[in-house]
């Protein structure tokens, strides 16, 4: 099961925290997680982060993955773009209503995906708003609309 949450009491601040955990015969187990906070000041115009986790030697888990929160509203899909085999290959990430006025996005990649990934965002009309190539498989950041 993949768990988001956000801390709250931390104004002009974005954070989310991903968690995996594997029910088993004594309950619930925490197998690996990842989170980010982006101080985000009046003027900015962030308009959505994203953190990437890669996948893990040795650890059984539905990675890599990039997830993130949505700031600006008029956002409807994101997408990331991997190249498989030299072939460009695009998973749609899912939205996730996560209060009023909050939004989170997820996509889990093939496990042989590697960088660069490409993060794309498109309005309601199928604009796209926001092209960028994220080159680290375990970085986190914020994309701005220009």
């Amino acid at each position: 099961m993949i768990l988001f949450t956000h801390k709250k009491g931390r104004e002009n601040n974005s954070n989310l925290q991903m968690e995996y955990t594997r029910k088993n015969i004594f309950g619930w187990k925490w197998v690996w997680g990842g989170g980010y906070s982006i101080n985000e000041s009046v003027e900015s115009k962030f308009a959505l982060n994203y953190m990437s986790i890669p996948k893990l030697e040795k650890v059984s888990a539905p990675l890599p993955m990039l997830f993130g929160d949505i700031i600006d509203s008029t956002i409807r899909r994101v997408t990331v773009e991997i190249k498989e085999n030299g072939k460009p290959e695009t998973f749609d990430a899912k939205l996730v209503e996560a209060g009023e006025n909050q939004q989170i996005w997820y996509a889990f990649l093939p496990s042989s995906a590697t960088p660069p990934y490409t993060i794309k965002a498109y309005d309601e009309k199928e604009s796209l708003l926001i092209n960028k190539d994220i080159e680290e498989a375990d970085g986190f950041g914020s994309l701005f609309i220009e």
